[in-house]
């Protein structure tokens, strides 16, 4: 029989599994338009740790999901 605490961890993780199913990746102009900032700084924000993202070669990424939590706090 499952405790409630339990149950509470199983929804828990099902919620973040259906968000993580939702998420799209941003570019960096997009992330810019959605802060009302400059690319360049939001490649500042990211260089300061300031911002969620992924960097592949030159190019940053960034979760929709990640952003949208970061606008939230």
């Amino acid at each position: 029989m499952l405790k409630t605490g339990d149950i509470k961890a199983i929804a828990k993780q099902v919620a973040v599994e259906l968000q993580n199913l939702n998420d799209e990746i941003l570019s960096l102009s997009d992330v810019a338009l959605k802060l009302n900032k400059t690319e360049a700084a939001v490649k500042q924000m990211c260089y300061r740790k300031q911002l969620p993202f992924h960097k592949r070669q030159k190019t940053y990424y960034f979760s929709k999901n990640e952003i949208t939590n970061f606008l939230l706090k």
